[in-house]
């Protein structure tokens, strides 16, 4: 009984602590790993979430696809930074938002929008 308490307490503690990043419409909650846009969950796999995250977290920075990759992912390899497009386009389309932006011949980079 003791040990179903303490983790109920974890819970409790960790949804406090699940501040989200908010650009527009889009929320992303980090420790629970769900995002909201226009107040509907949207399911996101791992990697889609990372990409999201991490590009959430470091706005207005442009990223190469490799350096993008190399942040998200738990293997190295080599042609792996190609799935980043195809990551951003299923974000873009599931989320249906503009805030991603290609800078091409570069990467990407998310941008607050006003």
């Amino acid at each position: 009984m003791a040990v179903k308490a303490v983790k109920v307490k974890e819970v409790k503690q960790m949804a406090e602590i699940d501040e989200s990043l908010v650009y527009g419409k889009l929320h992303i909650y980090p420790a629970s790993r769900s995002v909201y846009a226009d107040d509907q969950e949207i399911a996101l796999t791992r990697m889609e979430f990372d990409v999201l995250y991490f590009l959430a977290s470091n706005p207005n920075i442009a990223f190469t696809r490799e350096q993008i990759y190399e942040a998200v992912s738990k293997d190295d390899y080599s042609g792996g930074a190609y799935i980043i497009r195809d990551i951003i386009y299923r974000l873009r389309t599931k989320l249906k938002i503009t805030n991603i932006r290609t800078l091409h011949g570069y990467g990407y980079k998310i941008v607050i929008s006003d």
